[in-house]
């Protein structure tokens, strides 16, 4: 029998010429899109303000990657390029029909400085970068970076009532810690409680120690019971047994 006269297999026939047929119409249709001169990218937006981030450093990037057919701009590898800039947490790279490429930025949030050229974020990551604004100095190892942070915004919390700030903030290899406050104040908490030792100073420094901050050199909140105040020229102690309160009224009749 001649293929002709066989329907069934006509049949077959004329669909498979027809699935190859809308095959290469779609694929060139595909082709003649991605190289089409007619959908550019015009725009390249970014999404939220944008604070430490150079606009030079995604103009370069957006120049590399995203020129040309809305289809062919390599988004991908913008992303990741962007992803490599010290400032940049996270970071989404989009098409948005017919012609822009949206940035999606979100910025590290500095919270301390490391040293002269590396700073520490909000989730107590490392990076390199320098900042204008006035940050707190972290003295530690590497490792203990994200554990500053946490005793970082804690401390300063707690300060909060007194106005002071931290300038410096010190973790020794001993984990015990000292604050030097904005005013020049150092603050040794050592090793334990010290949230309740420095909510001990908050308190003292309200009631009594303000009036006396031009001539305080340190405190030492390292007693069970009280605290030993060192001014420029001279030492009150406040030793065991003798509680925060009793020791600051001390020191306010020394």
């Amino acid at each position: 029998m001649r293929l002709w006269d066989n329907a069934q297999a006509l049949k077959r026939l004329y669909r498979w010429l027809y699935v190859c047929v809308l095959s290469c119409l779609l694929a060139a249709g595909g082709t003649w899109l991605v190289h089409s001169p007619y959908f550019p990218v015009r725009q390249v937006q970014v999404v939220q303000p944008l604070k430490y981030l150079q606009s030079a450093e995604i103009e370069k990037i957006s120049r590399q990657y995203l020129q040309g057919n809305i289809f062919t701009v390599n988004v991908s590898a913008a992303q990741a390029a962007l992803a490599k800039l010290p400032w940049v947490a996270k970071v989404q790279v989009k098409r948005v029909w017919p012609d822009t490429v949206q940035l999606d930025i979100k910025e590290r949030i500095p919270v301390a400085r490391w040293n002269a050229q590396q700073m520490v974020d909000m989730d107590g990551q490392l990076f390199n970068a320098t900042a204008q604004e006035q940050l707190p100095l972290f003295v530690g190892t590497n490792a203990s970076a994200r554990y500053m942070t946490v005793h970082l915004l804690t401390f300063e919390s707690l300060l909060q009532p007194t106005g002071l700030h931290i300038q410096k903030l010190q973790l020794s290899d001993r984990s015990a810690w000292q604050l030097i406050l904005a005013n020049g104040i150092t603050l040794r908490l050592g090793r334990e409680k010290a949230e309740q030792r420095l909510a001990n100073f908050v308190w003292a420094w309200q009631q009594v120690l303000r009036n006396q901050a031009r001539n305080i050199d340190y405190v030492d909140l390292r007693y069970p019971d009280g605290f030993a105040l060192r001014y420029k020229n001279r030492t009150v102690s406040a030793p065991a047994g003798v509680n925060a309160t009793d020791a600051a009224a001390a020191m306010g009749s020394a």
